[in-house]
């Protein structure tokens, strides 16, 4: 069996987490009816099943220098928790709570966990979270759905990385990385020359790990980061993207642009305007990708004030353009060489060196069509299904400073499509109120009502 080891997205979390203290929760939040109540057997029926899978892993760390840490099984066991009972109006505040709180810690073999509620109408609420740093949203997917086909892991066992063996093993990582850095910096060197700066990239996840500036002074008056869940309606929303010569992908797109523009962050003013989106891009291939985190991204700079019921096209062609070099071209190199010589720097100057990447405006993860695994626990598919990210631990003078002030996901099921969002700067979207107004004007301006949680 080939050793896991931590690549990529994976590291970049773990750097974040060890150096900052920074965690990164993915929520994945279902819904059910009172007459379509899967019950709490079926609740803890999931939770055996994904402690069997790819979700219930830890990280073995190396002494061997330049050497890559390893993914081994998790030996911290499942803890089962009690249903809730929680007020019939009182559903999304219960999934921030949980979101908000979570303590996920995959160095030390906590990196998921299930949690259920029941509402006085007798509907249940089940929220899954899982560390970014084991996963992303596709990988999640794939763990419900093995967990629903009763499938297992292969994980390495927890105490595999003891012994001879395992420190020859070590040693030849450390090897082949030492070189994959000498090549990595010839091949940046190359790319640096050609102009990389005017190549349409984006940071290796999602939701980038922003590091706190270490002369940030308290700042307890400053708002804490927004949360907000709206349904749309399916047809509507393709009908509308359709009307204006665009995709269900570029009208999340402009409707975030349009967010961020109502919002009065910076972008410049009429022609001078350019709104930097990052549109997460999933790199994972077919059953036999078996990474933990598989996500990229590609920018695109949206040029003149964003308005509703725009042209979609300019939006949709530039996506296009950049989703096809970034296949073609290979866009994802570079970050991946800048890894393997970001894998061998003192943490201080990795620090700074993040601090110094510029995000987006905003960033939007379309998480397209759920499959059916996903909607279905115990049998029973759930009415609602929601999706989103957040970092934890950022002050508010790096949410300040490094974007993106908003990130957004989609994910399309029966008759409607569920948007989350996550209000990441202070000054533009630290009012709860106002974030929900921001989405429901600019919602409505392009004629799809939105309804919130």
């Amino acid at each position: 069996m080939t050793t896991p080891r931590l690549a990529g997205a994976d590291e970049s979390y773990l750097l974040s987490a060890d150096l900052f203290g920074l965690g990164a929760p993915i929520q994945f939040s279902w819904v059910f009816g009172a007459d379509t109540d899967p019950g709490a057997d079926a609740v803890t029926e999931l939770r055996l099943a994904l402690a069997r899978g790819p979700l219930n892993r830890a990280v073995s760390r190396t002494r061997v220098p330049a050497a890559r840490d390893r993914w081994v099984r998790s030996a911290v066991s499942v803890i089962p928790t009690r249903t809730e009972h929680i007020a019939d109006d009182e559903v999304s505040d219960w999934l921030d709570r949980r979101l908000r709180t979570a303590r996920l810690d995959p160095a030390e073999g906590s990196a998921w966990r299930l949690d259920d509620a029941v509402t006085g109408d007798g509907r249940r609420v089940v929220s899954l979270l899982v560390s970014h740093m084991v996963t992303d949203g596709q990988g999640v997917y794939r763990a419900l759905d093995a967990a629903a086909a009763g499938l297992a892991a292969e994980l390495p066992p927890a105490g595999s990385a003891r012994g001879v063996r395992a420190v020859r093993d070590d040693l030849t990582d450390a090897a082949r990385q030492l070189g994959a850095a000498a090549r990595a910096v010839r091949i940046v060197a190359a790319e640096a020359a050609r102009g990389l700066s005017q190549r349409t990239q984006a940071p290796p996840a999602p939701v980038r790990p922003v590091p706190p500036d270490p002369d940030d002074c308290p700042d307890t008056d400053c708002p804490d980061t927004t949360l907000a869940i709206v349904d749309v309606d399916r047809e509507t929303w393709h009908r509308r993207a359709q009307e204006y010569g665009g995709t269900a992908n570029s009208l999340f797109v402009a409707v975030l642009a349009g967010i961020v523009t109502r919002a009065g962050v910076p972008v410049g003013e009429g022609r001078d305007a350019l709104t930097k989106v990052c549109i997460a891009v999933s790199r994972r291939g077919d059953e036999s990708d078996d990474r933990a985190n598989a996500s990229g991204g590609v920018w695109i700079r949206v040029p003149g004030e964003v308005e509703p019921r725009m042209d979609l096209s300019v939006i949709r062609s530039q996506s296009k353009k950049a989703f096809v070099e970034y296949a073609e071209s290979g866009a994802d190199r570079t970050a991946d060489n800048l890894q393997a010589i970001v894998r061998l720097l003192p943490g201080t100057l990795i620090g700074k060196m993040m601090r110094a990447i510029p995000g987006p405006d905003t960033t939007v993860s379309n998480l397209g069509v759920a499959p059916e695994t996903a909607l279905t626990i115990g049998g029973s598919v759930a009415e609602r299904f929601s999706i989103r990210a957040i970092m934890l631990g950022v002050p508010p003078s790096a949410r300040r400073k490094q974007g993106p002030a908003i990130a957004a996901w989609a994910v399309e099921y029966h008759d409607r499509i569920t948007l989350t969002f996550f209000g990441i700067n202070p000054d533009h979207f630290g009012d709860p109120e106002l974030l929900h107004k921001l989405i429901s004007t600019e919602l409505a301006a392009w004629g799809v009502p939105g309804r919130p949680w």
